[in-house]
């Protein structure tokens, strides 16, 4: 090799290490700081560690009548400005048909969807 080339290889190995080292020392410091300043979320017992799939899944498992009784509310209010609809107002009524349509397109974009991105649903293939 020429002495240019050996020199320029000489010079971009050693910006290559000193980048390297710098890269390395913000990781480990943006680490360490991360760390401490998590500390609190880390376990000390490892045995508890097991249990918190559990312990996250039951305590939202245990949230569910809470949902299931704002629901059932909504739904009684929904039923009743539906069984007096010509009472509704015009932003009422405009709303629902918008929330209807775009429940229609929802609809309409999982079956495209579900027949494999075809209009028609036949395979050419």
């Amino acid at each position: 090799m020429s002495a240019t080339v050996n020199n320029l290889l000489k010079s971009t190995k050693a910006l290559a290490e000193v980048a390297g080292k710098t890269v390395s020392s913000r990781i480990g410091q943006s680490y360490a700081q991360v760390m401490e300043s998590n500390a609190k979320y880390v376990l000390e017992d490892k045995s508890k560690l097991a249990d918190m799939p559990k312990q996250y899944i039951f305590t939202h498992l245990a949230e569910f009548p809470k949902y299931t009784a704002q629901a059932t509310k909504e739904w009684t209010i929904t039923k009743a400005k539906l069984s007096s609809w010509r009472e509704l107002s015009a932003a009422e009524a405009a709303t629902g048909l918008i929330f209807t349509g775009e429940l229609f397109a929802w609809f309409c974009v999982g079956e495209y969807v579900g027949r494999g991105f075809s209009l028609t649903g036949v395979d050419h293939h």
